[in-house]
Order: C-alpha cells, then structure tokens, then sequence
C-alpha cells in the first residue's frame, strides 16, 4: 500500500469515526430534551378533554381533592399543571361515583385515602404542557436538521476524497503503464543495439579473415 493510499483510508476511517461523534452528539442532544420533558402536565382544560367533562367540573373536582388534604402542582404563573397521574386520579374519580351509593365527595374521600399525597414544593421549571408539545417537536427537528447538515458533510467529504482517489489510481495505472512501455522500448532498443554491435564486429571478423586470406604467405609473417 503506498503512502497516499495509507492517508486515503486513514481519512476515511477518520470520517467514519465522525459519523458515530456525530451520532452520539445527536443522540445526547435527543436526551437533554427527553429529560427536559419527560413528564407532560395539563392544564384545567387539557384535563377537561383527557376525562370528558366540563373546565367548572373539573375545578369542583380538584377543589374537593384539595379539601382532601390532595394537592396538585402549580406553575409560576400559580396555574394548575396535572400529571398524567393526577389524570388517572380524576378518571378513577369518575368510575366511582357512578357505583350505586357513591358521591362525589364520598368517591374523592376513599380515593385518597390509599393515595400519597403529591408534593407541594413549587415546581419553577415545569413547562411541559400540552401547548409545549409544538416546542419540543421544533426542538427535535432542529437537532434532527443539524444531524442531516453534518452528515451531508461527511458524505460529501467522503465523495471528494473518493473521488480523489479514483483519479489518484487513474494517474498511478497511467504512470505504470508508461513505465512499462519506457521500459519494454529500452529494452527492444539495447537489444537491437547489441545484435547491430555483433553483426558489425562479425562482419570486421569476415573482412579481416577475407583479407588475411588473400596475402602471401611471407606478406603475413610480416605483419
């Protein structure tokens, strides 16, 4: 393997490595949001909707859960914010009054005795309603829109490099191929060059033999 062919792969692989950092990022951004909205709340209305009733009952309801002893968590803004647990309580709440002999403050009295009640630390950081879902879907689709710009990236990286490296072979089989035939043209020149060399110092052979052949004998002596 040469030396380009060496940083050819090693870039590659490098990009690769990018794609999984990339990945990752993505995916931590993914659970920082996850985190931040784990839990969604409704508001008085969301509740309304959730058990099929009206905004007036289910304040008679929450204000006969409160008398309770049950409270419910409020924003900064002292809005009413129910989990989806405080939604079940309310759903149960509508399944037992209906039983033959119960009430509604009758129903509310036994649900929460078997219920802990809810922690009444003012909660700073809920945002998280219904009306939130639109943020944390344009939040999703920025991180999901950054994660296809920088994957476009690397593959476009990837496409230079291997481009690159398709004309870096072209070039190499190219130059190969020169030097083959520089070489094959070498070699049929010398080898021509040898066979003329002997020929002309056979026929010097020849002619001296021929010469010598026509003096005299005491002509040679001389010489």
């Amino acid at each position: 393997m040469t030396k380009n062919e060496a940083a050819f792969y090693f870039v590659k692989d490098i990009n690769i490595l990018l794609e999984d950092v990339i990945l990752v990022i993505f995916l931590n951004k993914l659970g920082v949001i996850t985190d931040m909205y784990m839990e969604f709340y409704e508001k008085v209305e969301g509740l309304a909707r959730a058990i099929g009733v009206t905004t007036s009952t289910v304040k008679k309801y929450y204000l006969l859960f409160e008398e309770h002893g049950y409270n419910f968590k409020r924003n900064q803004q002292g809005q009413l914010l129910f989990s989806q647990d405080d939604i079940n309580l309310f759903k149960e709440l509508i399944l037992l009054k209906n039983e033959k002999g119960m009430t509604v403050p009758k129903a509310v009295k036994e649900i929460i005795k078997d219920k802990v009640m809810t922690d009444t630390t003012d909660v700073t950081d809920i945002t998280a309603t219904t009306e939130d879902i639109t943020v944390i879907s344009k939040h999703v689709t920025t991180v999901m829109s950054e994660l296809d710009e920088l994957k476009q990236l690397v593959k476009n990286q990837n496409e230079i490099i291997e481009k690159q490296q398709e004309d870096f072979k072209k070039q190499f089989l190219k130059q190969e191929a020169y030097i083959k035939d520089s070489l094959e043209q070498r070699d049929k020149t010398l080898i021509t060059t040898l066979r003329e060399v002997q020929e002309s110092q056979k026929e010097m052979a020849t002619s001296l033999s021929k010469d010598q052949a026509k003096k005299k004998w005491w002509q040679i002596w001389l010489d």
